[in-house]
């Protein structure tokens, strides 16, 4: 098994790692219930701005937080209210009740369905799909045989067990499930919201950024992953997003 184990982090990025994991700053346990929810806005601003989502963060912030919808696409509402959600309910199993939840295929059907809720129909949310699926900006495909797709997820969370590390877990995860592309829609949200459950496990707070550079950065990184399999672009995105947050706190 450990012979057939992707390499993701090099020994720099092990170190780095290491850094996050000892810092106090990094610590989502130490967040009071009003800076989660700060951190709720600003996570799902992030996650569906990478999606083109097309609400501001004071739109975001008003919608999240006083129930007030922008003169937009509904479908966008929609999305952040879905991602709101469900990523205040990961919080409080894990956090709250100081649980760990396990990724597997049930938690990752449920947290699809929460995610893709009123925008996909009810026969696609939280099940394979079973057409074919097209990434824009990239000539990449993702398979389009629904015993196939089942096969290589099942692999994919097996395979998960290799790495000890939470921060090359989550990695491993996100790219490989965001490149899978299993449900019709919403995949990438999914696996940002995979991500973050494995961070919050170790009691990481998620990365997240509100920058239009740091949302370039991460498609580059995905991409080049879709593309030729390497994880170096992504690592160096998610890590320096977290060593960057420690730094700008720790002044």
């Amino acid at each position: 098994m450990d012979m057939k184990k992707e390499i993701i982090f090099s020994a720099d990025d092990f170190s780095n790692a290491q850094i996050i994991l000892d810092s106090p700053l990094a610590k989502l346990s130490d967040l009071s219930s009003g800076e989660i929810k700060d951190l709720a806005v600003v996570w799902c601003y992030y996650s569906g701005k990478i999606e083109g989502n097309t609400y501001t963060y004071v739109e975001t912030e008003a919608l999240l937080k006083d129930g007030i919808t922008s003169e937009k696409r509904y479908e966008d509402a929609r999305m952040l209210k879905n991602l709101y959600n469900t990523f205040i309910s990961e919080v409080e199993y894990i956090n709250k009740q100081k649980n760990t939840e396990e990724i597997d295929e049930r938690s990752l059907f449920r947290i699809h369905q929460s995610i893709s809720s009123g925008l996909v129909s009810s026969e696609e949310s939280g099940y394979l799909r079973n057409r074919a699926v097209r990434i824009s900006g990239t000539d990449y495909i993702p398979p389009k045989n629904i015993a196939d797709i089942r096969a290589r997820l099942n692999k994919i969370l097996y395979d998960q067990n290799q790495y000890e590390n939470p921060l090359e877990r989550a990695v491993y995860l996100h790219c490989n499930i965001a490149k899978l592309q299993p449900f019709i829609d919403g995949n990438k949200r999914t696996s940002r919201m995979i991500e973050s459950v494995v961070l919050m496990n170790a009691d990481i707070i998620p990365v997240y950024s509100s920058k239009d550079a740091d949302i370039l950065n991460y498609r580059r990184g995905l991409i080049e992953f879709y593309e030729t399999g390497n994880y170096s672009k992504y690592v160096e995105y998610f890590l320096g997003k977290q060593i960057d947050r420690i730094n700008e706190i720790s002044g």
